[in-house]
């Protein structure tokens, strides 16, 4: 089992009742530290990583020391406790309160010089620029965090950084690169003999085998997981099995996969579990049972799965149990629910990503007023401003623009568009590299303000009419008026 953790021990400062004076010629030593303030440090110590193994548990005691130190004076360990808090909420899927707390403790640590607070809030920005789809940022925090690292780190939070490293780098594909940091935080975990910690790291190198294409080396990282589990009796939980489980089904393995998974599919409390890998490994038993041939069994888990995506809101799960779904009727011969499952399935996803962008763009514009949210912000605008087939501007850009267009065009007293060239730049424009005999004119409708009286809709309304006006008079023309 897990070694305990250490108990703090104090040792007494012969100065500390101020009663005994240094030797003669010897100049006064520094006042000791509050003995308070050093036991509070030692309590924050052993809670930062608890999130890690139960985000739940580690929530009040951090507020709880927070209140402690601020009674104390020592802001440095109220903003270690906020940081407790801030890898809870992010844990717990509260990005957007999550990421301003973590981005506000790492300006104080910056501007303080604290090297510890420093590190670890670049570790949770690391983990926050992950959850919302921001690999690059990722990357470049987790770099920092392991960057700053130093001999005062303890072991276990040297692990943790090597873990969020190695994760940013799978993301990016670089599996050597991962492989060798998800190693070094091994050799620590195992010095340490912390059980729940290897597990954790053995469980990320099979997922890191399986991204990279190797089952069989996956399947045998999952043995080794397996193994160690057993050997210390600790119960695996759901994500760790459904590692195991999908490299079964991945080889053939499908009756071994299932067997895997009887603890999540034997379980009449399954609702009162935590939900990390809950959903997941439903999906991948659903899958073993189908590819044996048990539809009714396959059907009965995949309801279970999609009705506990229903609950808790694991829409990315739900999605991809409904592609599941589709795959489920094919093997029945309903190919007509099977096709229409399948639709469903696309229509899901596509607006799952759609729903995803836009969450994740809010979210960084709400927890960062900086280059990198401006950039993000900025893209998704663009992207909503422009036809996705060709690239052009659409009808909204012109709603967006069209009034300081216009505007401008009033301030200068010069007109808009050169209507005229542009028809003539397309008319003449040499295509015969395209299509021999190849021609391509535009009909342009045009009109103008006068004085300003003139709404938007009223301008677009009439340089509509005049487009009509343009393509019936036999089109490759500008129809113009005053409005």
């Amino acid at each position: 089992m897990a070694r305990p953790s250490p108990q703090l021990r104090v040792l007494p400062d012969p100065m500390a009742d101020g009663n005994v004076s240094p030797p003669d010629g010897q100049a006064t030593p520094a006042p000791a530290p509050d003995r308070r303030v050093v036991l509070l440090s030692a309590e924050l110590d052993l809670l930062e990583l608890t999130p890690f193994y139960s985000a739940d548990s580690a929530f009040a005691p951090s507020v709880a020391l927070e209140r402690r130190a601020r009674t104390l004076g020592a802001e440095h360990l109220q903003k270690r406790a906020q940081l407790i808090q801030a890898d809870v909420l992010g844990r717990k899927g509260k990005l957007t309160a999550s990421g301003q707390l973590i981005r506000e403790i790492n300006a104080w640590a910056e501007t303080h010089g604290d090297p510890h607070l420093l590190a670890r809030s670049h570790r949770l920005l690391s983990m926050f620029f992950d959850s919302v789809g921001d690999v690059p940022s990722s990357w470049e925090h987790a770099v920092r965090a392991v960057e700053l690292v130093d001999d005062s780190t303890s072991d276990r939070l040297r692990a943790d950084h090597l873990i969020g490293l190695g994760v940013a780098l799978v993301r990016t594909g670089a599996y050597d690169a991962a492989r060798e940091r998800y190693r070094a935080a091994l050799q620590l975990a195992e010095d340490l003999n912390d059980v729940q910690l290897r597990l954790k790291i053995l469980n990320n190198l099979a997922w890191l085998e399986d991204d990279a294409g190797d089952p069989h080396q996956a399947m045998e990282i999952a043995r080794r997981m397996q193994a160690f589990a057993a050997q210390h009796d600790v119960a695996l939980d759901a994500a760790c099995l459904d590692t195991i489980a999908h490299a079964q089904v991945v080889l053939g393995r499908y009756v071994e996969a299932e067997h895997t998974l009887r603890p999540i599919l034997d379980d009449a409390d399954l609702e009162s579990r935590e939900s990390e890998g809950l959903t997941e490994a439903l999906k991948t038993a659903a899958s073993a049972q189908r590819l044996q041939g048990h539809a009714e069994r396959a059907q009965a888990t995949l309801d279970r799965c999609l009705r506990l995506c229903e609950e808790r809101g694991i829409s990315a799960i739900r999605v991809e149990a409904l592609e599941q779904q589709a795959l489920l009727y094919a093997a029945q011969g309903q190919f007509q629910r099977a096709y229409e499952e399948y639709i469903e399935f696309h229509s899901a996803d596509a607006m799952l990503r759609a729903a995803e962008r836009e969450a994740n763009a809010r979210t960084l514009q709400a927890v960062f007023e900086t280059a990198e949210a401006r950039r993000e912000g900025a893209r998704f605008r663009e992207l909503a401003l422009r036809d996705a087939l060709t690239g052009l501007c659409n009808r909204r850009y012109v709603d967006t623009e069209l009034r300081a267009l216009l505007a401008r065009a009033v301030e200068d007293n010069s007109p808009l568009r050169r209507i005229e060239d542009a028809r003539m730049a397309v008319e003449s424009f040499a295509r015969h590299a395209i299509a021999a005999g190849l021609g391509v004119t535009v009909s342009i409708g045009v009109t103008a303000q006068e004085e300003g009286h003139v709404s938007q809709a009223a301008l677009l309304g009439h340089a509509d009419r005049n487009l009509y006006a343009a393509k019936n008079a036999g089109r490759n023309r500008v129809v113009y008026d005053l409005a």
